[in-house]
Protein backbone atom coordinates (compact mmCIF):
# COMPACT_ATOMS: atom_id res chain seq x y z
CA UNK A 1 0.00 0.00 0.00
CA UNK A 2 1.62 3.24 -1.26
CA UNK A 3 1.92 6.09 1.67
CA UNK A 4 3.26 8.64 -0.81
CA UNK A 5 0.62 8.33 -3.81
CA UNK A 6 2.29 5.54 -5.78
CA UNK A 7 3.31 2.20 -5.39
CA UNK A 8 6.50 2.11 -6.02
CA UNK A 9 9.85 0.97 -4.52
CA UNK A 10 10.61 4.86 -3.17
CA UNK A 11 7.03 4.06 -1.58
CA UNK A 12 8.09 0.69 0.44
CA UNK A 13 11.23 2.32 1.68
CA UNK A 14 9.47 5.43 3.06
CA UNK A 15 7.43 2.48 4.68
CA UNK A 16 10.75 0.84 6.30
CA UNK A 17 11.82 4.10 7.09
CA UNK A 18 9.08 5.49 8.78
CA UNK A 19 8.75 2.15 10.65
CA UNK A 20 12.06 2.24 11.62
CA UNK A 21 12.15 5.74 13.10
CA UNK A 22 8.85 5.35 15.05
CA UNK A 23 9.05 1.81 15.73
CA UNK A 24 5.05 1.68 16.81
CA UNK A 25 4.31 -1.14 14.62
CA UNK A 26 2.82 0.60 11.56
CA UNK A 27 -0.44 -0.81 10.12
CA UNK A 28 0.25 -3.47 6.85
CA UNK A 29 -2.44 -5.54 5.25
CA UNK A 30 -5.01 -8.10 7.05
CA UNK A 31 -3.16 -11.80 7.04
CA UNK A 32 -4.52 -13.90 4.62
CA UNK A 33 -6.21 -17.45 5.36
CA UNK A 34 -3.57 -19.17 3.26
CA UNK A 35 -1.88 -22.01 5.13
CA UNK A 36 1.52 -19.82 5.76
CA UNK A 37 3.54 -18.54 8.60
CA UNK A 38 2.42 -15.07 8.97
CA UNK A 39 4.81 -12.18 10.02
CA UNK A 40 3.22 -9.55 12.53
CA UNK A 41 3.55 -6.75 14.50
CA UNK A 42 1.90 -7.19 17.97
CA UNK A 43 -0.40 -4.01 17.23
CA UNK A 44 -1.69 -5.86 14.42
CA UNK A 45 -2.25 -8.93 15.66
CA UNK A 46 -5.29 -7.90 17.70
CA UNK A 47 -7.97 -10.03 17.76
CA UNK A 48 -6.63 -12.74 15.51
CA UNK A 49 -5.96 -16.43 16.51
CA UNK A 50 -3.39 -19.39 15.46
CA UNK A 51 -2.69 -22.44 17.13
CA UNK A 52 0.49 -21.73 17.23
CA UNK A 53 2.34 -18.44 18.25
CA UNK A 54 5.80 -17.46 18.55
CA UNK A 55 6.85 -14.43 20.27
CA UNK A 56 10.47 -13.33 19.70
CA UNK A 57 12.67 -10.81 20.79
CA UNK A 58 11.17 -11.01 25.09
CA UNK A 59 14.52 -9.49 26.15
CA UNK A 60 14.71 -6.53 28.71
CA UNK A 61 14.20 -3.01 27.47
CA UNK A 62 12.74 -4.26 24.14
CA UNK A 63 9.28 -5.76 25.37
CA UNK A 64 8.63 -3.92 27.21
CA UNK A 65 10.66 -0.95 26.42
CA UNK A 66 11.62 0.88 29.02
CA UNK A 67 12.22 4.13 27.70
CA UNK A 68 9.94 6.68 28.16
CA UNK A 69 8.53 8.42 25.29
CA UNK A 70 9.18 12.46 25.28
CA UNK A 71 6.71 14.48 26.71
CA UNK A 72 5.59 18.06 25.44
CA UNK A 73 7.13 20.13 28.49
CA UNK A 74 10.54 18.84 26.89
CA UNK A 75 10.32 18.33 23.41
CA UNK A 76 8.67 21.38 21.13
CA UNK A 77 8.08 18.76 18.29
CA UNK A 78 5.62 16.85 20.44
CA UNK A 79 1.78 17.46 20.38
CA UNK A 80 0.64 18.72 23.72
CA UNK A 81 -1.54 16.56 25.78
CA UNK A 82 -4.69 18.45 26.48
CA UNK A 83 -4.56 19.19 22.30
CA UNK A 84 -4.48 15.28 21.74
CA UNK A 85 -8.03 13.59 20.54
CA UNK A 86 -7.72 11.07 23.44
CA UNK A 87 -7.05 13.92 25.96
CA UNK A 88 -9.07 11.79 28.37
CA UNK A 89 -6.55 8.92 28.93
CA UNK A 90 -3.34 10.67 28.42
CA UNK A 91 -1.77 11.85 31.71
CA UNK A 92 -2.16 15.79 31.92
CA UNK A 93 0.27 18.78 33.65
CA UNK A 94 -1.83 19.69 36.96
CA UNK A 95 0.24 22.37 37.51
CA UNK A 96 3.01 24.66 36.52
CA UNK A 97 6.05 24.39 38.65
CA UNK A 98 8.43 21.79 39.18
CA UNK A 99 6.58 19.08 41.46
CA UNK A 100 3.70 18.91 38.38
CA UNK A 101 5.96 18.40 36.27
CA UNK A 102 8.21 15.33 37.79
CA UNK A 103 4.49 14.25 38.55
CA UNK A 104 4.07 14.63 34.67
CA UNK A 105 7.14 12.47 34.04
CA UNK A 106 6.16 9.81 36.25
CA UNK A 107 2.48 9.83 35.34
CA UNK A 108 3.25 9.19 31.89
CA UNK A 109 5.62 6.34 32.87
CA UNK A 110 3.45 4.76 34.58
CA UNK A 111 0.42 5.36 32.11
CA UNK A 112 3.31 3.70 29.21
CA UNK A 113 3.58 0.60 31.59
CA UNK A 114 0.21 -0.01 31.36
CA UNK A 115 0.24 0.74 27.91
CA UNK A 116 3.00 -1.78 27.90
CA UNK A 117 1.22 -4.48 29.50
CA UNK A 118 -1.97 -3.98 27.44
CA UNK A 119 0.35 -4.54 24.16
CA UNK A 120 1.56 -8.22 26.16
CA UNK A 121 -1.40 -9.25 27.01
CA UNK A 122 -2.26 -9.01 23.60
CA UNK A 123 0.65 -10.68 22.21
CA UNK A 124 0.55 -14.06 24.74
CA UNK A 125 -2.73 -14.27 24.19
CA UNK A 126 -2.76 -15.01 20.55
CA UNK A 127 -2.36 -18.40 20.35
CA UNK A 128 -5.05 -21.18 21.20
CA UNK A 129 -2.47 -24.39 21.83
CA UNK A 130 1.08 -23.75 21.43
CA UNK A 131 3.09 -20.38 22.65
CA UNK A 132 7.12 -19.83 22.28
CA UNK A 133 8.36 -17.33 23.78
CA UNK A 134 12.48 -16.55 22.87
CA UNK A 135 14.66 -13.85 24.14
CA UNK A 136 18.14 -13.09 22.76
CA UNK A 137 21.28 -11.93 24.24
CA UNK A 138 23.48 -10.33 21.80
CA UNK A 139 23.15 -8.25 18.70
CA UNK A 140 25.67 -7.28 16.26
CA UNK A 141 25.79 -3.73 17.62
CA UNK A 142 25.83 -4.25 21.56
CA UNK A 143 28.59 -4.40 24.17
CA UNK A 144 27.02 -5.93 27.06
CA UNK A 145 24.46 -8.89 26.97
CA UNK A 146 20.73 -8.27 27.25
CA UNK A 147 18.74 -10.06 29.88
CA UNK A 148 15.44 -12.13 29.51
CA UNK A 149 12.35 -9.94 29.98
CA UNK A 150 10.00 -9.84 33.42
CA UNK A 151 7.42 -10.98 30.79
CA UNK A 152 9.27 -13.75 29.81
CA UNK A 153 10.60 -14.72 33.45
CA UNK A 154 6.92 -14.56 34.39
CA UNK A 155 6.66 -17.42 31.95
CA UNK A 156 9.44 -19.30 33.32
CA UNK A 157 7.72 -18.61 36.82
CA UNK A 158 4.47 -20.23 35.76
CA UNK A 159 6.04 -23.35 33.70
CA UNK A 160 8.04 -24.26 37.07
CA UNK A 161 4.85 -24.34 38.57
CA UNK A 162 3.66 -26.61 36.13
CA UNK A 163 6.51 -28.59 37.09
CA UNK A 164 8.29 -28.41 34.09
CA UNK A 165 11.32 -26.06 33.07
CA UNK A 166 12.31 -24.18 29.77
CA UNK A 167 13.42 -26.05 26.64
CA UNK A 168 16.39 -23.44 26.93
CA UNK A 169 17.79 -21.46 29.73
CA UNK A 170 21.24 -20.33 28.91
CA UNK A 171 23.25 -18.51 31.99
CA UNK A 172 23.97 -15.04 32.02
CA UNK A 173 27.49 -14.32 30.19
CA UNK A 174 29.88 -13.49 33.22
CA UNK A 175 31.04 -9.25 33.46
CA UNK A 176 32.64 -8.31 30.62
CA UNK A 177 32.10 -10.88 28.38
CA UNK A 178 32.84 -10.07 24.73
CA UNK A 179 29.99 -10.28 21.93
CA UNK A 180 30.58 -13.42 20.35
CA UNK A 181 29.04 -11.69 16.84
CA UNK A 182 32.26 -9.54 17.28
CA UNK A 183 34.98 -12.13 17.09
CA UNK A 184 35.19 -12.25 13.18
CA UNK A 185 36.37 -9.65 11.93
CA UNK A 186 34.31 -7.67 9.10
CA UNK A 187 35.50 -7.46 6.22
CA UNK A 188 34.83 -4.48 3.37
CA UNK A 189 35.95 -3.82 -0.48
CA UNK A 190 39.01 -1.91 -1.38
CA UNK A 191 39.63 0.06 -2.67
CA UNK A 192 36.49 1.98 -1.55
CA UNK A 193 34.58 3.33 -4.87
CA UNK A 194 31.78 6.14 -4.17
CA UNK A 195 29.36 3.53 -6.53
CA UNK A 196 27.01 1.00 -4.76
CA UNK A 197 27.06 -2.80 -5.60
CA UNK A 198 23.82 -2.02 -7.59
CA UNK A 199 26.28 0.52 -9.91
CA UNK A 200 28.64 -2.06 -10.38
CA UNK A 201 25.75 -4.18 -11.39
CA UNK A 202 23.99 -1.87 -13.62
CA UNK A 203 27.85 -1.37 -15.41
CA UNK A 204 28.42 -5.12 -15.50
CA UNK A 205 25.11 -5.17 -16.79
CA UNK A 206 25.78 -2.83 -19.65
CA UNK A 207 28.84 -4.36 -21.22
CA UNK A 208 27.20 -7.91 -21.23
CA UNK A 209 24.30 -5.98 -23.35
CA UNK A 210 26.70 -4.02 -25.24
CA UNK A 211 28.75 -7.29 -26.33
CA UNK A 212 25.11 -8.71 -27.07
CA UNK A 213 24.77 -5.88 -29.39
CA UNK A 214 27.80 -6.39 -31.02
CA UNK A 215 26.68 -10.35 -32.16
CA UNK A 216 25.79 -10.70 -35.43
CA UNK A 217 24.88 -14.18 -34.89
CA UNK A 218 22.10 -13.10 -32.03
CA UNK A 219 18.85 -15.29 -32.05
CA UNK A 220 16.06 -14.43 -34.39
CA UNK A 221 12.96 -13.83 -32.52
CA UNK A 222 11.03 -15.99 -34.54
CA UNK A 223 12.94 -18.72 -33.49
CA UNK A 224 12.20 -18.09 -30.07
CA UNK A 225 10.17 -20.94 -28.69
CA UNK A 226 7.12 -19.71 -26.43
CA UNK A 227 8.66 -19.48 -22.68
CA UNK A 228 11.16 -17.41 -23.96
CA UNK A 229 9.16 -15.20 -26.42
CA UNK A 230 6.86 -14.61 -22.97
CA UNK A 231 10.06 -13.89 -21.22
CA UNK A 232 11.57 -11.59 -23.73
CA UNK A 233 8.53 -10.43 -23.30
CA UNK A 234 8.28 -9.34 -19.96
CA UNK A 235 11.69 -7.95 -20.59
CA UNK A 236 10.55 -5.35 -22.66
CA UNK A 237 7.52 -4.26 -20.70
CA UNK A 238 10.14 -3.83 -17.65
CA UNK A 239 12.17 -1.57 -19.66
CA UNK A 240 9.54 0.50 -21.14
CA UNK A 241 8.25 0.94 -17.38
CA UNK A 242 12.01 1.79 -16.76
CA UNK A 243 12.18 4.03 -19.64
CA UNK A 244 8.82 5.52 -18.68
CA UNK A 245 10.06 5.67 -14.87
CA UNK A 246 13.23 7.88 -15.79
CA UNK A 247 11.85 10.08 -18.53
CA UNK A 248 9.42 11.18 -15.84
CA UNK A 249 12.22 11.60 -12.81
CA UNK A 250 13.64 13.96 -15.54
CA UNK A 251 10.56 16.07 -16.78
CA UNK A 252 10.65 19.78 -15.96
CA UNK A 253 6.71 19.41 -15.69
CA UNK A 254 4.63 17.44 -13.76
CA UNK A 255 0.95 15.57 -15.64
CA UNK A 256 -1.39 15.33 -13.32
CA UNK A 257 -4.36 13.47 -14.26
CA UNK A 258 -7.51 14.80 -13.43
CA UNK A 259 -10.09 12.23 -10.40
CA UNK A 260 -12.55 9.91 -11.58
CA UNK A 261 -15.21 12.32 -11.11
CA UNK A 262 -15.29 15.71 -10.11
CA UNK A 263 -17.65 17.53 -7.98
CA UNK A 264 -19.25 21.34 -9.06
CA UNK A 265 -16.94 23.21 -6.76
CA UNK A 266 -14.09 21.45 -8.36
CA UNK A 267 -14.90 22.53 -11.45
CA UNK A 268 -15.81 26.01 -10.95
CA UNK A 269 -12.00 25.88 -8.81
CA UNK A 270 -10.56 24.07 -12.16
CA UNK A 271 -11.88 26.81 -14.88
CA UNK A 272 -10.36 30.04 -12.09
CA UNK A 273 -7.11 28.69 -11.78
CA UNK A 274 -6.06 25.39 -13.34
CA UNK A 275 -2.06 25.58 -11.77
CA UNK A 276 -3.76 25.64 -8.30
CA UNK A 277 -6.17 22.93 -8.78
CA UNK A 278 -3.33 20.51 -10.27
CA UNK A 279 -1.27 21.50 -7.11
CA UNK A 280 -4.08 20.72 -4.66
CA UNK A 281 -4.43 17.12 -7.09
CA UNK A 282 -0.62 16.24 -6.77
CA UNK A 283 -0.32 17.21 -3.02
CA UNK A 284 -3.60 17.05 -1.32
CA UNK A 285 -3.62 18.46 2.24
CA UNK A 286 -6.58 18.42 4.43
CA UNK A 287 -9.34 20.45 4.85
CA UNK A 288 -9.36 22.73 8.02
CA UNK A 289 -12.99 21.68 9.97
CA UNK A 290 -15.75 24.24 9.12
CA UNK A 291 -18.98 24.99 11.94
CA UNK A 292 -20.53 26.88 9.38
CA UNK A 293 -20.66 24.28 6.45
CA UNK A 294 -22.08 21.52 9.68
CA UNK A 295 -24.59 23.97 10.35
CA UNK A 296 -24.81 24.49 5.88
CA UNK A 297 -25.24 20.75 5.88
CA UNK A 298 -28.12 20.40 8.25
CA UNK A 299 -29.83 23.18 6.74
CA UNK A 300 -30.01 20.96 3.52
CA UNK A 301 -31.36 17.90 5.59
CA UNK A 302 -34.07 20.31 7.28
CA UNK A 303 -35.14 21.22 4.20
CA UNK A 304 -35.40 17.55 3.07
CA UNK A 305 -37.26 16.55 5.82
CA UNK A 306 -39.67 19.32 5.53
CA UNK A 307 -40.78 18.18 2.06
CA UNK A 308 -41.22 14.50 3.44
CA UNK A 309 -37.80 13.37 1.92
CA UNK A 310 -35.79 10.92 3.64
CA UNK A 311 -32.05 12.62 3.89
CA UNK A 312 -30.13 11.76 0.95
CA UNK A 313 -26.86 13.47 2.89
CA UNK A 314 -23.72 11.48 4.12
CA UNK A 315 -20.42 12.58 5.38
CA UNK A 316 -18.85 12.54 2.06
CA UNK A 317 -21.11 14.96 0.81
CA UNK A 318 -19.94 17.74 3.54
CA UNK A 319 -16.88 19.44 1.35
CA UNK A 320 -18.76 21.46 -1.57
CA UNK A 321 -22.66 20.99 -0.38
CA UNK A 322 -22.97 22.84 3.37
CA UNK A 323 -22.88 26.26 2.50
CA UNK A 324 -21.24 29.02 4.71
CA UNK A 325 -22.26 31.50 6.42
CA UNK A 326 -24.35 30.26 8.98
CA UNK A 327 -22.75 30.87 12.30
CA UNK A 328 -24.40 28.77 14.94
CA UNK A 329 -27.31 27.11 16.03
CA UNK A 330 -29.84 30.23 16.73
CA UNK A 331 -28.27 31.72 13.47
CA UNK A 332 -29.58 28.27 12.02
CA UNK A 333 -33.24 28.48 13.65
CA UNK A 334 -33.34 32.17 12.12
CA UNK A 335 -32.95 30.97 7.97
CA UNK A 336 -34.92 28.31 8.68
CA UNK A 337 -37.98 30.48 9.84
CA UNK A 338 -36.80 32.91 6.87
CA UNK A 339 -37.51 29.85 4.62
CA UNK A 340 -40.92 29.11 6.00
CA UNK A 341 -41.63 32.85 4.88
CA UNK A 342 -40.42 32.78 1.86
CA UNK A 343 -42.14 32.19 -1.67
CA UNK A 344 -40.81 28.22 -1.62
CA UNK A 345 -42.31 27.25 1.79
CA UNK A 346 -45.70 25.77 0.52
CA UNK A 347 -44.90 24.63 -3.25
CA UNK A 348 -44.33 21.38 -3.55
CA UNK A 349 -41.39 19.84 -5.53
CA UNK A 350 -40.97 17.52 -7.78
CA UNK A 351 -37.27 16.41 -6.28
CA UNK A 352 -35.11 16.98 -3.49
CA UNK A 353 -31.19 16.62 -3.40
CA UNK A 354 -31.85 15.05 -6.60
CA UNK A 355 -28.24 13.14 -7.74
CA UNK A 356 -26.76 13.34 -10.79
CA UNK A 357 -23.82 12.07 -12.87
CA UNK A 358 -23.00 13.82 -16.22
CA UNK A 359 -20.14 12.99 -18.79
CA UNK A 360 -18.50 16.23 -20.18
CA UNK A 361 -16.00 15.82 -22.63
CA UNK A 362 -15.00 12.15 -21.17
CA UNK A 363 -15.09 13.75 -17.46
CA UNK A 364 -17.63 13.02 -15.04
CA UNK A 365 -19.02 15.32 -13.14
CA UNK A 366 -20.94 14.73 -9.83
CA UNK A 367 -23.60 16.54 -7.56
CA UNK A 368 -26.96 17.20 -6.27
CA UNK A 369 -29.42 19.49 -6.73
CA UNK A 370 -31.48 21.10 -4.23
CA UNK A 371 -35.08 21.02 -5.40
CA UNK A 372 -37.00 20.96 -9.05
CA UNK A 373 -39.81 22.46 -9.44
CA UNK A 374 -42.59 21.97 -12.30
CA UNK A 375 -43.57 25.37 -13.60
CA UNK A 376 -46.47 25.64 -16.10
CA UNK A 377 -46.48 24.00 -19.98
CA UNK A 378 -44.58 21.70 -18.41
CA UNK A 379 -41.23 23.65 -17.82
CA UNK A 380 -38.98 23.04 -15.08
CA UNK A 381 -37.42 25.16 -12.21
CA UNK A 382 -34.21 24.17 -10.89
CA UNK A 383 -33.32 25.84 -7.23
CA UNK A 384 -30.21 25.88 -5.60
CA UNK A 385 -30.45 27.44 -1.82
CA UNK A 386 -27.84 29.47 -0.39
CA UNK A 387 -27.64 31.07 3.30
CA UNK A 388 -24.90 32.87 2.87
CA UNK A 389 -25.02 36.98 3.43
CA UNK A 390 -23.82 38.25 -0.06
CA UNK A 391 -25.13 37.43 -3.52
CA UNK A 392 -21.94 36.30 -4.93
CA UNK A 393 -22.72 32.71 -5.92
CA UNK A 394 -21.39 31.20 -9.29
CA UNK A 395 -23.68 30.60 -12.11
CA UNK A 396 -21.79 27.68 -13.34
CA UNK A 397 -23.46 25.46 -10.72
CA UNK A 398 -26.70 26.47 -12.02
CA UNK A 399 -25.49 26.03 -15.56
CA UNK A 400 -24.80 22.04 -14.81
CA UNK A 401 -27.93 21.33 -12.82
CA UNK A 402 -29.99 22.89 -15.97
CA UNK A 403 -27.89 21.17 -18.04
CA UNK A 404 -27.92 17.50 -15.83
CA UNK A 405 -31.91 17.87 -15.24
CA UNK A 406 -32.69 18.53 -18.86
CA UNK A 407 -30.79 15.35 -19.60
CA UNK A 408 -32.13 13.18 -16.56
CA UNK A 409 -36.14 13.86 -17.78
CA UNK A 410 -35.04 13.87 -21.94
CA UNK A 411 -36.34 17.41 -22.23
CA UNK A 412 -34.56 20.17 -24.01
CA UNK A 413 -32.37 22.31 -21.60
CA UNK A 414 -34.51 25.63 -22.55
CA UNK A 415 -37.57 24.11 -20.70
CA UNK A 416 -35.14 24.17 -17.51
CA UNK A 417 -35.17 27.24 -16.05
CA UNK A 418 -32.32 27.47 -12.68
CA UNK A 419 -32.00 30.01 -9.95
CA UNK A 420 -30.73 30.73 -6.54
CA UNK A 421 -32.83 31.51 -3.77
CA UNK A 422 -30.82 33.43 -1.09
CA UNK A 423 -32.94 32.48 1.90
CA UNK A 424 -31.52 35.62 4.43
CA UNK A 425 -33.26 37.96 1.79
CA UNK A 426 -35.87 35.42 0.24
CA UNK A 427 -34.59 36.90 -3.28
CA UNK A 428 -35.00 34.41 -5.82
CA UNK A 429 -32.28 35.14 -8.89
CA UNK A 430 -32.16 33.66 -12.09
CA UNK A 431 -28.41 34.56 -13.99
CA UNK A 432 -29.35 36.01 -17.34
CA UNK A 433 -26.95 33.54 -19.33
CA UNK A 434 -26.14 29.88 -18.67
CA UNK A 435 -23.25 28.34 -20.18
CA UNK A 436 -24.64 24.79 -22.58
CA UNK A 437 -23.28 21.78 -22.63
CA UNK A 438 -20.65 23.06 -25.52
CA UNK A 439 -19.16 25.47 -23.16
CA UNK A 440 -18.67 23.46 -20.95
CA UNK A 441 -17.33 20.75 -21.86
CA UNK A 442 -14.87 23.54 -23.17
CA UNK A 443 -13.85 24.09 -19.58
CA UNK A 444 -12.62 20.85 -19.41
CA UNK A 445 -10.65 20.29 -22.67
Amino acid sequence: QAIDGQVTLPSLLAWLRAEDEMGTGLDIATPSEADSVKLLTVHRAKGLEWNAVFLVGMSEKKFPVDKVRSQWTTGSWVLPAALRGDARDVPQLRGHDKAAIDGLKQAAKDHQAMEELRLGYVAFTRARHELWVSSYQWSPTRQKPLAPSPYQLNVRGAIRQWGAEADAWPDPPEDGAANPLLAEPRSAAWPVTDRTAEHDRRLRAAVLVGDAMADDGGTDPDDLDLVEATTVAQWDDELERLLAEARAERATTLDVPLPTSLSATALARLRDDPERFAAELARPMPRRPSPAARFGTRFHAWVEARFGQQSLLDPDDLPGRGDLGIDDEDDLQELIARFEAGPFADRDPVAVEAPFALVLAGQVVRGRIDAVYAEPGGDHLVVDWKTNRAQTADPLQLSLYRLAWAELMGVPVDRVRAAFHYVRTGDTVEPESLLDRAELARLLR
